[in-house]
């Protein structure tokens, strides 16, 4: 392979890299809005059921092994807020 055919693939693969970014910022700019949205207007509650049906249906989809692997970070992030809750205790 010549140079030139070198640096253009790399030059494409760092264009290819900007777009997913840039995609990817979009979309969680995007995903922000609409989950702060309907947080304002239907509460924690609402929310808290929306995020444990997501989570359940992406359990049901998963390999077993990155099910288990998934419920172990779970587990560790629910132990971790759970601690920084009461050693933090609001006032």
């Amino acid at each position: 392979m010549d140079q030139d055919l070198k640096l253009s693939l790399a030059n494409n693969a760092k264009e290819w890299l900007a777009l997913s970014l840039s995609i990817s910022s979009a979309e969680k700019v995007a995903f922000s809005k609409i989950h702060d949205g309907f947080f304002t207007t239907y509460g924690a509650h609402f929310m808290a059921h929306v995020y444990r049906t997501t989570f359940e249906q992406a359990l049901q989809n998963m390999p077993e092994a990155e099910r288990n692997k998934l419920l172990v970070y779970f587990r560790e992030a629910m132990d971790h807020a759970i601690d920084e809750h009461y050693a933090n205790p609001q006032v």
